[in-house]
């Protein structure tokens, strides 16, 4: 199959026959030997397809199968914006669907069901599958199948947040899951990345720190956008000093993308002409509504971008209240920001995509609409933004060039309202936002004048994550205070408007809150959040507590609110409405609770070892040996880190043999013979094991490092479960031995004893554990043995083995809670 015959497959609708002829510049994405660095094609263009498309062409179809294996089976798309997340997910699923390879991993209510078809059904394993990352408690396991080509589409909040091993939205520990997999055997893709603030240094620092780290398999990374200067993407340890690659419209072996039997042409003449508005910004916005009415054209489509949600709210209310005045109360008005609920902005954004309604509307938005949205407007109002910003929204005006004279109009704003923007960001384009007054602002008329002018756009790298950040973040352990390292400055720099994520439940304790589903969390900035937590004081919001295991009411919002949590508000507290977030409403919120509850994830949960059904240890051991296998038969790694591989899953769960793990399974299943030592429960619910916090891994792990095997065996051991990896700690409340004298951690006593058990053929012999290891310094000591094997393999590969044993062994639990 060519390129063009699965493109024009892909692309087909019911008014068409054969699909949509791919660009010529597609077609060389999709075909040559090398990928680009740099894809610079403006907004329209069909950058979408071309990732998404090109990387399924030459993971799939390319006639050179040694392109094929090089192509990395995941592509991580990351965008800057929440709204198109969503359109990225639905164009990518109709384009598979009709190319009959999409993973049907949707629609199962039950907890890991969806992605565990995968496993039992071949032919769904030679699909791809898609997933997107928003945060939340999600029932597609994606994580559980390294193996298989996937697409995984989200922010660049939700991805580089799990590239930095600090998954925003997502249990901490299930953070080194996510590092292990989207640093490795993965193709990035940045749509759009001059939005992106400081996110744009880190795409470009984890670039050449997994040059210079090594990864597993190749994982390159490409920058899609018209504005961006390959000169941002030159840090510390990812130089720019030779050319990028870099793919561009225009003439290529396939053809040329200006050639008028191409949309492309009409889209870069489309006419739109530039003028000042003249109105000012206000809190209220009354003089900005009325030049929107009065620029807005009966029978046609206008679009305002606002730079902050508040502004843009106050505009649809401005509207809203002035448009009969105005004699135009037959147009119809729709606001979309950021601060809506997904289940609420799905639907918004199927309004916003409804050409049936674009007749006579006013839409009222924020930087949600800058880039990706396929939307034109005759008519667009914006206000002063950065230039490259400005380029995208223009791009929304007349985009097909079917629906001019196109005109834009721009409104100004003084220093004090420049934010999020800085000011002489905001001079920059003021500059020659005048310079072309009154003159066409077509894409193509855009490129002549910057070339003409000669400029170059200004960024600034303020903060950048280097080679000693990373290996810091790749101990997941909170520091002796309980606090983790702030990686805000990396995923989107100093932003005051750095999110949160807020769901609402109606509940009498805290006790049965179960976790929150995507479905259900809106995003809020921190300032914002903060502010508004001040003024509830009967309603005050909680947090998920990992080490008492249970939800915890926030006393000090100013202190213990920070970016990337999740925060649970009681429905009375108020704080949402029909314009999404909404910090001055005090009416009852809707909840949104899942119709499956899952609970919250804590140090001491063991929630796949409440199964239905009983599993003895060595059971449950030979049964993830043969996972593994499957597993590690699709993926091709060194002899050494296979063999290890193996030994950890025979030795994982040998620490359940621990009379501490025996107690709490018979706890909840008191009809378990004493004859077995047993690894699953054979009845649901939460676990409580002999000792507080106990840790079945460890007591695995102390034990096989007495037995001198390779260290990355015990590493691995330990680390399946996220809880233990660079350091071995008590934690607070822990029951601790009855001798002050003797070393203790995770519910594991030194000189404790684990019998000798079956695992896989052969029996072990009883062993007496040992916890020197947690001291510092020496041979034996874990933690210097783990920063030795991080210097030998690096964080990357160290973290992409980790999941595979994790994976095997949840794999594993799965197929017997369904037996």
């Amino acid at each position: 199959m060519t390129f063009e015959e699965m493109f024009r497959a892909a692309t087909v609708i019911e008014s068409m026959e054969r699909g949509v002829k791919p660009y010529p510049y597609q077609i060389q994405f999709a075909s040559e030997d090398e990928l680009p660095a740099l894809l610079n094609v403006p907004t329209g263009a069909g950058k979408t397809a071309t990732a998404i498309l090109g990387w399924l062409y030459r993971r799939r179809f390319h006639p050179s199968s040694e392109i094929r294996q090089s192509t990395p089976r995941r592509l991580i798309y990351c965008l800057p914006m929440r709204t198109l997340v969503e359109q990225t997910n639905q164009c990518a699923e109709k384009w598979l669907r009709q190319l009959g390879i999409l993973a049907e991993t949707h629609g199962d209510p039950t907890p890991l069901s969806g992605w565990s078809k995968l496993a039992a059904n071949r032919d769904q394993s030679k699909r791809v599958a898609i997933s997107v990352l928003m945060g939340g408690e999600e029932y597609e396991d994606w994580h559980l199948f390294p193996e298989c080509d996937a697409i995984l589409i989200g922010t660049q909040d939700m991805l580089l947040s799990r590239a930095l091993n600090r998954g925003y939205g997502a249990s901490r520990f299930h953070w080194p899951i996510d590092f292990g997999l989207l640093n490795n055997d993965s193709l990035w893709i940045f749509d759009e990345p001059q939005l992106m603030a400081n996110g744009l240094t880190t795409s470009a620092q984890l670039a050449g720190l997994r040059q210079s780290l090594k990864s597993i398999g190749n994982c390159p990374s490409i920058w899609m956008s018209a504005t961006l200067e390959s000169s941002w993407l030159d840090t510390f340890d990812h130089s720019t000093t030779s050319e990028l690659n870099t793919l561009s419209i225009g003439r290529h072996a396939a053809g040329d993308d200006l050639d008028p039997e191409f949309p492309l042409l009409a889209r870069m003449r489309a006419s739109k002409t530039l003028e000042k508005l003249n109105a000012t910004v206000s809190s209220d916005m009354k003089a900005v509504a009325d030049a929107v009415l009065a620029a807005h054209v009966s029978g046609s489509q206008t679009l305002v971008i606002l730079n902050t949600v508040d502004r843009a709210k106050a505009t649809f209310d401005a509207i809203q209240k002035q448009k009969k005045r105005a004699g135009k109360e037959n147009v119809s008005l729709l606001l979309v920001h950021s601060r809506f609920r997904p289940a609420e902005r799905i639907k918004l954004n199927q309004q916003l995509q409804n050409g049936d309604l674009a007749s006579d509307r006013i839409i009222i938005a924020t930087q949600v609409v800058e880039a990706g949205v396929d939307l034109s407007a005759r008519t667009l109002v914006t206000e002063l933004a950065p230039w490259s910003s400005l380029v995208q929204r223009i791009g929304r005006c007349n985009r097909t060039g079917n629906d001019g004279p196109g005109k834009v109009l721009w409104v100004d704003l003084n220093e004090r309202q420049a934010p999020p923007y800085e000011t002489q960001d905001l001079n920059f384009a003021r500059e020659h936002l005048n310079a072309l007054d009154g003159k066409d602002v077509s894409p193509m008329s855009l490129s002549d004048y910057k070339a003409q002018v000669g400029f170059s756009l200004p960024f600034e790298h303020s903060h950048v994550i280097r080679r000693r950040d990373l290996l810091d973040l790749f101990d997941t352990a909170p520091d002796l205070s309980g606090n983790d390292i702030d990686i805000q400055r990396y995923v989107r720099g100093d932003d005051p408007d750095i999110d949160v994520q807020v769901f609402w439940r109606d509940y009498n304790n805290l006790v049965n809150v179960a976790a929150p589903r995507r479905v259900e969390l809106c995003s809020v900035s921190v300032g914002s959040f903060k502010t508004f937590s001040e003024s509830r004081d009967k309603y005050p919001p909680a947090v998920w507590d990992h080490l008492d295991e249970k939800w915890r009411i926030i006393r000090d919002p100013k202190r213990e609110i920070r970016p990337g949590q999740v925060y649970l508000l009681h429905s009375k507290a108020g704080g949402y409405s029909t314009l999404g977030w909404d910090p001055g409403s005090t009416a009852e919120v809707q909840p949104l609770p899942p119709d499956d509850p899952q609970p919250e994830e804590g140090a001491g949960s063991d929630t796949l070892s409440a199964t239905t059904t009983p599993w003895t240890i060595t059971d449950h051991t030979r049964h993830v040996c043969e996972e593994l296998r499957e597993l590690l038969h699709g993926l091709e790694l060194g002899v050494d880190w296979t063999g290890a591989l193996h030994h950890a899953a025979r030795w994982h769960d040998l620490g359940k043999a621990h009379p501490a793990f025996q107690i709490g399974l018979r706890s909840r299943n008191p009809t378990l013979s004493i004859d077995h030592y047993w690894a699953k429960s054979g009845g649901s619910g939460t676990i409580k094991h002999g000792r507080r916090y106990f840790r079945h891994e460890l007591a695995s792990a102390l034990a096989a490092f007495q037995q001198d095997f390779p260290f990355l065996v015990s590493y691995l051991i330990a680390a399946h479960h996220g809880r233990v990896r660079v350091s071995i700690r008590a934690l607070p409340d822990e029951d601790q031995p009855a001798s002050p004298d003797t070393y203790f951690a995770l519910g594991v006593h030194d000189h404790d004893v684990l019998p000798a058990i079956e695992l896989e053929g052969a029996m072990t012999r009883e062993l007496t554990l040992d916890l020197s290891p947690m001291r510092l310094g020496g041979d034996r000591s874990w933690t210097a043995n783990t920063l030795k094997l991080l210097h030998e393999i690096g964080p990357f590969r160290l973290a992409y083995l980790e999941m595979i044993l994790r994976a095997a062994d949840v794999r594993a639990s799965i197929k017997e809670s369904q037996s």
